[in-house]
C-alpha cells in the first residue's frame, strides 16, 4: 500500500494540483501567423535548464511587469534566479528551437506587430509554438550562438544603448551578428536531484506491485489517444492503471503537461498520495553540434500545446530524489531517457525508460544503440543500488528478449543478456526459465519489469484499446 499523506495536507495538493490541470487545460490555439494569448504551463520535473548571457549579463523575463511589457527580456542582471531559467524545446526536428521561461512556463515570442522601441522585441507570454515563438540557432566561433527569429528573419539583439525599463531588450532586429548578437547558454542545473540519493529508512521486504505501458499519446494514427488533450490522456490511462493497484507506473510515449492531471486523477481515485516525475526526450539542434532541445509533443487536435515529449515514473509523494539520466543515442535521432525515483521507506528506486526504435525504417536498424542503453541503463541502476536500494525497473526495451521464438538479428536478441544475468524478469518465472514472456505489442514481447535475483515474480499482460501497446505489471515479493 502506499503511505497515505494527512488529509489536509492532500486536499492542499489537490487544490494546487487542479489549479494546475486548468491551466494545462485552458490555454488557446493560435496559427503560426498570429501570436499567442498567455496562459500558465506546468513545468518539466527533469529537463535541462539554461540561462541566456549577453556580454556577461543574463537575460531575465520580466514577468511582474504589466501591459504590454509583461514578460519581456532584457539582459540586466550578475545575479541569475527563476526568472532568469529556461528551457529549450523543438517541435520541427531540431531545425528551429522554441524557449519557454521556468519562471512563468510560457514560449518566448518576437513581437513583430509592435513598433517604434518595442519593434521585435522578445516577450515570454506564448502558449504554443508558431512562427513567432521559433528561433534558428546559429553558432559562432567562440561557442556563443546567434539566435534568428522565424517571424522576420532578424537576428536577436540586446539593446544595451536603451536606458531605464528597457535597458538591455532583446529584440529580434539585426541583419548581422556583432557582440550584442551573441548569446552565451550556461546550463542551470535539470535533469532532476544532482546529489546521492539519501540512503533508504527501510529495507525492500514484503510484495509489490509495478505496472509499464507505453501509452502512445503522441501522434500515431493507429492509437485513440494520437493528439489527445491531457485531461482525455488522464480519463483513459488513470482506470487502466488503477485495475492493476500498482505503487509505481513506467510511462512511455507520453506528454509533459499530463503529468499533473494524472497526478491529480491517482490521487482523487486512490485517495493515496502520488508524484509523478516527467523525463523529456531531446533532439540535437541543427547546425549546432551537441546542443540538445526537447522534443515536443505535437499539439493536440485543437492546436493546444502539450509540452514536451518523454517518459513519466509515478510513485508514492514521499519521494523526494529523483533523476533523469540521457543514454547513449544515435546522432540525428531522439535522444533517450531513462528516469529513477526512490521511496525511503520502501527501500526501493523505481526506474523507467524506453530505449530506441528498431527496425530499417527507424532510429536503429541494427540494435547498436540499444546495446549501449542497455549497458548504460545497467550503469545507472548500479548507482542507486550502491546508494542501498532494490532496484525495479523496465519500459519500452524495443527489443525481444534473447529465448524468444520470433526470428531476429541475433545481435539484436543479445542485447539485454547482461540485464537477464543480472536481474530477473517478471515474465520469467524461475531464474532457469526461458527468457521470454507473453506479447507486449502485437505479437512480439517488447515491454519489461526487471529487479533483484532475491525476490519473486508473477507477470500480467493486459490489453486496452486505448493504445498499440498492452500493460505490464508486477508482482514482486521479497
Amino acid at each position: 500500500m502506499l503511505s497515505r499523506t494527512p488529509f489536509g495536507m492532500r486536499r492542499l495538493r489537490l487544490v494546487l494540483v487542479t489549479v494546475l490541470a486548468v491551466l494545462a487545460a485552458g490555454v488557446v490555439a493560435v496559427s503560426s501567423s498570429a501570436p499567442a494569448q498567455a496562459a500558465g504551463a506546468p513545468l518539466s520535473a527533469t529537463g535541462q535548464k539554461w540561462r541566456l548571457k549577453v556580454n556577461g549579463l543574463y537575460v531575465s523575463a520580466e514577468i511582474d511587469a504589466s501591459g504590454n511589457d509583461a514578460g519581456k527580456l532584457r539582459a540586466r542582471t550578475t545575479s541569475p534566479g527563476g526568472t532568469e531559467e529556461f528551457t529549450l524545446h523543438t517541435d520541427t526536428g531540431g531545425d528551429t528551437v522554441t524557449i519557454r521561461s521556468q519562471a512563468n512556463g510560457l514560449y518566448v515570442s518576437s513581437e513583430i506587430n509592435d513598433s517604434g522601441d518595442h519593434a521585435g522585441m522578445l516577450r515570454a507570454r506564448g502558449t504554443t509554438t508558431g512562427s513567432w515563438e521559433r528561433f534558428e540557432v546559429v553558432p559562432g566561433s567562440d561557442g556563443s550562438y546567434a539566435l534568428k527569429s522565424a517571424a522576420n528573419g532578424k537576428y536577436v539583439t540586446a539593446e544595451f544603448n536603451f536606458t531605464g525599463d528597457d535597458e538591455g531588450l532583446l529584440r529580434a532586429r539585426s541583419d548581422t551578428v556583432g557582440s550584442w548578437e551573441r548569446i552565451t547558454l550556461e546550463k542551470a542545473g535539470g535533469t532532476g536531484s544532482t546529489t546521492a540519493p539519501p540512503a533508504p529508512s527501510g529495507a525492500a521486504g514484503g510484495t509489490h506491485h509495478v505496472t509499464s505501458w507505453n501509452v502512445c499519446a503522441d501522434h500515431n494514427g493507429s492509437c485513440s489517444l494520437d493528439q489527445a488533450t491531457s485531461s482525455r490522456i488522464t480519463d483513459t490511462i488513470a482506470p487502466q492503471i488503477e485495475k492493476n493497484g500498482p505503487e509505481a507506473v513506467f510511462l512511455q510515449e507520453f506528454c509533459e503537461k499530463a503529468a499533473k492531471p494524472l497526478e491529480l486523477r491517482l490521487e482523487q481515485d486512490t485517495g493515496l498520495g502520488w508524484d509523478v516525475r516527467f523525463a523529456p526526450v531531446y533532439l540535437e539542434v541543427s547546425g549546432a553540434s551537441g546542443l540538445m532541445a526537447q522534443k515536443n509533443c505535437q499539439n493536440d487536435t485543437a492546436g493546444v500545446d502539450r509540452g514536451a515529449f518523454g517518459i513519466a515514473v509515478a510513485v508514492p509523494d514521499e519521494n523526494t530524489w529523483y533523476r533523469a539520466y540521457l543514454l547513449p543515442s544515435p546522432t540525428g535521432k531522439q535522444q533517450r531517457p531513462a528516469l529513477c525515483a526512490t521511496v525511503p521507506s520502501k527501500g526501493i528506486a523505481y526506474c523507467g525508460t524506453h530505449f530506441s526504435s528498431g527496425g530499417a525504417n527507424w532510429d536503429d536498424p541494427d540494435g547498436t544503440w540499444r546495446k549501449k542503453q542497455a549497458d548504460s541503463l545497467q550503469a545507472d541502476i548500479q548507482g542507486v543500488q550502491q546508494a542501498g536500494f532494490e532496484p525495479l525497473f523496465g519500459g519500452d526495451l524495443n527489443v525481444i528478449p534473447p529465448d524468444s521464438s520470433t526470428i531476429e538479428n541475433p545481435d539484436v536478441r543479445s542485447t539485454l543478456t547482461a540485464l537477464y544475468a543480472s536481474y530477473h524478469e517478471c515474465d520469467q518465472p524461475a531464474a532457469d526459465s526461458p527468457r521470454s514472456g507473453d506479447p507486449t505489442h502485437g505479437t512480439l514481447k517488447i515491454d519489461y519489469v526487471f529487479g533483484s535475483k532475491a525476490a519473486s515474480y508473477a507477470c500480467t499482460v493486459t490489453d486496452s484499446s486505448a493504445s498499440d501497446h498492452r500493460l505490464i505489471s508486477a508482482t514482486v515479493t521479497y
